[in-house]
């Protein structure tokens, strides 16, 4: 008969490892995506056309589940992002939104970087 040799190899401790590591990396995201978020308003504040103030006071960061929301709640808010062809006071623009965070990629990855930095 021949000898028998076998290894039992209990996975669990390292599976606990791995869950833990991927909820934190769930809260990084969130963390970053929220610091993202609170930039591109402060950014967007600057170029978000400002007759009154009133489309500029509404501007908000929400937290999702797993999303963060950047916009500004007025009704006409979409009509005016959407048209740079507008000619807006004070160096104010449409594409308020869309063009800081365009311009800007580079620092959001350095966000995203930073955040997961702070995990290793």
């Amino acid at each position: 008969m021949a000898n028998k040799f076998t290894v039992k190899i209990d996975s669990s401790s390292f599976m606990k490892v791995i869950d833990d590591i991927s909820k934190k990396v769930d809260s990084i995201n969130l963390d970053a995506l929220m610091e993202m978020g609170d930039t591109l308003l402060n950014l967007s504040s600057k170029e978000v056309p400002h007759d009154t103030g009133a489309l500029q006071a509404t501007g908000v960061v929400e937290r999702g589940s797993d999303e963060v929301i950047v916009g500004y709640h007025t009704p006409y808010a979409a009509r005016l992002h959407e048209h740079p062809e507008y000619k807006f006071k004070k160096g104010r623009k449409g594409k308020f939104l869309e063009d800081p965070l365009k311009q800007n990629l580079t620092k959001w990855l350095q966000v995203y970087a930073d955040q997961l930095g702070a995990l290793i």
